[in-house]
């Protein structure tokens, strides 16, 4: 078996045992992607998730469901940026030519197939972290947030 192959497997293993409904797709150049809906707590309500095998890594995006239209680019920017600063496991991204926000970790896997708890530990705090920030992130969204405020209120409650 291939190292991809390996990683494609301990990441169904972890699929499997949660339950989660989702689609699996090979891409054009054979990568493993899972693609799931994922429900939040909060304003955003839910996000999609898409989980890629490659040959040394596995990476998780959480996909905002909503996305940043060019009159409140800057202040989204400023809202993600400061949500970045100080993260030790992935970060969020923005796209200036689409607007899609995204939090994206990597799992890399150059010593060999991770246990199935730091799979657990990339995919789910992929999806947290995109919970833990997504009320904030909806007010700027919506242009109604204070970047500053709005992450001080999330990181010191």
């Amino acid at each position: 078996m291939s190292q991809k192959d390996n990683l494609t497997s301990i990441t169904l293993e972890y699929l499997e045992s949660q339950k989660w409904n989702y689609d699996v797709r090979r891409n054009d150049d054979e990568r493993f992607v899972a693609l799931m809906g994922m429900n939040l707590k909060g304003k955003l309500n839910s996000c999609r998730m898409m989980i890629v095998v490659e040959e040394r890594d596995i990476q998780c995006f959480a996909i905002c469901p909503l996305n940043a239209t060019p009159d409140v680019m800057p202040q989204v920017a400023e809202y993600l940026m400061r949500a970045n600063y100080g993260l030790r496991l992935g970060k969020f991204e923005l796209d200036f030519s689409t607007g899609q926000i995204r939090y994206q970790t990597d799992l890399p896997c150059t010593d060999g197939v991770p246990d199935i708890k730091d799979v657990e530990r990339t995919i789910d705090v992929t999806f947290l972290m995109m919970q833990r920030y997504g009320d904030g992130l909806a007010k700027n969204i919506m242009g109604f947030g204070h970047p500053e405020e709005d992450i001080r209120a999330i990181e010191n409650p």
